[in-house]
């Protein structure tokens, strides 16, 4: 019997307005631990988890209580307006931002004695090509590899060779929303994705995904065929109802859901 894919919440974007709970970053992992989910990606961006609140201590702490929750470590999203990679007046502090992800993702992976960990960022694809040399040679260093959401990818992306720290990322919602179908696109990358989200689209915003417009099946078809076994990251940005998209999405993955 074939095992389903191991599945990650992310926690950026997920609304206390909308089922999910309060208490600070330690409280979002027992929920995510409750509904079912093995793996997490942390929001680089949350109070709490910014690089520069997480001491030695506390970051020992956070990967202790992963640990104790059964939650795998994904990675971090850390969702910088994507234009301040390009601008003159905030690229040092958004490459500074993303250097400082990477080394708590590093922090983290070490700490748990995990791998694979994964920090996604958006970079416009009008920034220089000094900007992912400097995030590539963080990441090579601390063992960490970048995903780049944005689509179409930047050219200097998609000339990364197999294997380079930073790589492509996909969000199906954001490929849909080019008009593209995720599965061709994967299929069509010349190097495998180096994260997979789950999210869809219709007419009116993101949705579950599987009740828009993503093939949920082939899109799973093109990763596998690509050889992508890392986790693949839930993502419900915009997505209405949360708490129950979530369980909605974990069962959609194969996995299975309970009530918190």
């Amino acid at each position: 019997m074939l095992q389903p894919p191991p599945v990650s919440l992310s926690l950026a974007g997920l609304s206390t307005d909308l089922g999910a709970p309060q208490g600070g970053a330690r409280a979002w992992l027992g929920w995510a631990a409750g509904l079912g989910y093995r793996g997490v990606q942390l929001d680089g961006a949350a109070q709490g988890i910014r690089s520069r609140e997480l001491d030695r201590s506390a970051r020992r702490d956070m990967s202790s209580l992963m640990r104790r929750l059964q939650l795998g470590f994904s990675g971090l999203d850390l969702w910088i307006p994507a234009a301040h990679f390009a601008n003159p007046a905030f690229v040092d502090r958004a490459v500074s931002a993303t250097t400082q992800a990477i080394e708590l993702a590093q922090d983290l992976q070490s700490l748990g004695g995990a791998s694979g960990a994964v920090v996604s960022i958006e970079v416009d694809s009008k920034a220089d090509q000094g900007v992912y040399t400097a995030i590539a040679r963080a990441a090579e260093r601390a063992g960490i590899r970048v995903a780049d959401h944005t689509w179409p990818p930047a050219a200097s992306v998609l000339a990364m060779p197999e294997g380079s720290p930073v790589g492509v990322g996909v969000d199906p919602a954001a490929v849909l929303l080019t008009g593209a179908e995720a599965a061709r696109e994967v299929s069509r990358l010349a190097t495998g994705p180096v994260s997979a989200r789950i999210s869809d689209l219709s007419a009116t915003g993101r949705v579950v995904a599987g009740t828009g417009k993503l093939n949920l099946m082939e899109y799973e078809v093109a990763l596998a065929t690509r050889g992508f076994k890392g986790f693949r990251v839930v993502d419900l940005r915009g997505v209405r109802g949360q708490a129950e998209a979530a369980r909605e999405t974990l069962v959609a993955m194969g996995g299975e859901s309970r009530t918190p």
